[in-house]
């Protein structure tokens, strides 16, 4: 996405309001090698709606929010003044953005069709959800699911001990 295309969708889209972003207690912030393309494709592939963006002279991002359904993430490009840095291509999954939608087959669906790497196809999980679990552009390890039944608490515990 071009820096113009960044600006154009930062004030064509309706401005977050403060209220909305406090409700949520922790956001994912993530830092992106390239995080104009980031923007394209998490707003393509995952269906996010880029609800602003601020980029630098040279076109990188130093602040970007993303929602989707109410739910926010921020990301940003790597810069010194942040010290922040984009995963190194490891393979080796620390950390995770976990995700509830509402229509996981069609959100699964929309992933493959645009390309995700799917690393855990969609799963019936014992403790009532079905989920996947796929890369990004620049490696970073997302999770999807909804809710398809409710599980007692003994249920679970029980399931747990023999996992």
């Amino acid at each position: 996405m071009s820096d113009a295309a960044i600006h154009e969708a930062t004030f064509a889209t309706a401005a977050i309001p403060d209220i909305m972003v406090d409700r949520q207690q922790i956001y994912p912030y993530l830092t992106y090698a390239d995080a104009p393309a980031a923007i394209d494709w998490l707003c393509r592939v995952f269906g996010f709606e880029l609800g602003s963006a601020y980029s630098v002279a040279d076109g990188r991002i130093a602040h970007a929010v993303l929602q989707y359904d109410g739910l926010f993430v921020m990301l940003s490009s790597e810069l010194d003044q942040l010290n922040n840095h984009a995963p190194n291509g490891e393979a080796l999954a620390t950390s995770r953005v976990h995700m509830h939608v509402h229509e996981i087959e069609e959100h699964y669906q929309r992933a493959l069709t645009e390309g995700a790497t799917i690393v855990q196809g969609l799963q019936d999980r014992f403790w009532g959800l079905r989920s996947y679990h796929a890369l990004d552009l620049e490696g970073y390890r997302w999770s999807f699911c909804q809710r398809i039944r409710e599980v007692p608490r003994e249920e679970v515990d029980h399931q747990l001990r023999t996992w």
